[in-house]
């Protein structure tokens, strides 16, 4: 009996030597590439229900908050503020990364009967701010992810131009005149 007393520590010992090989940091690591997995596998994954709303309502706030920018930057164009248009610029450019990017980066709401419209929009808003900011090969990228993405729905009703409502083929065509437009 004391002879087993004695071995059980030293077993003891041996099993909590590996946890011991484990750093904290290899522990955030591993924590940081689930969670890169898990939001990765959410933003492809259709959603329904709490999360679809919670989609709508982000996408609206990014719509409203794109057609306020286009009207800043409309602004800063016509009084020729150089140095206003180009903080605005930056801040265009992180912006469109950090919440609209995001927002419209999956696919699946391309075929959403109830986001469809809403994501192509943001999309059309999005191409007409690069313009706007003078990047057209952007703009140009956008505009062709638009109308192959939604190749086959040019009757769709989108909200553009801005400010009114008009068909997905519309607003393609007035953005493809508008690209090379300087104004």
């Amino acid at each position: 009996m004391n002879h087993k007393i004695r071995i059980l520590p030293a077993v003891l010992a041996l099993l909590w030597l590996p946890a011991c090989a484990i750093t904290p940091q290899d522990e955030l690591s591993a924590e940081i590439e689930l969670a890169e997995e898990i939001s990765a596998a959410e933003e492809s994954a259709p959603m329904g229900g709490e999360a679809l709303s919670q989609r709508r309502i982000e996408m609206r706030r990014a719509k409203k908050d794109l057609v306020h920018f286009h009207a800043t930057l409309d602004s800063l164009n016509r009084r020729r503020d150089r140095n206003g248009q180009q903080l605005f610029r930056k801040f265009l450019g992180t912006y469109l990364g950090t919440h609209v990017e995001p927002l419209v980066s999956g696919e699946w709401q391309s075929h959403h009967p109830e986001l469809a419209a809403m994501d192509a929009s943001l999309r059309l808003i999005t191409a007409e701010i690069l313009i706007q900011m003078r990047e057209t090969s952007r703009a140009q990228r956008e505009i062709e992810l638009v109308a192959d993405r939604y190749k086959g729905h040019g009757d769709m009703i989108v909200s553009y131009p801005i400010g009114s409502q008009g068909t997905l083929r519309e607003a393609l065509d007035t953005l493809r005149e508008r690209k090379w437009w300087r104004g």
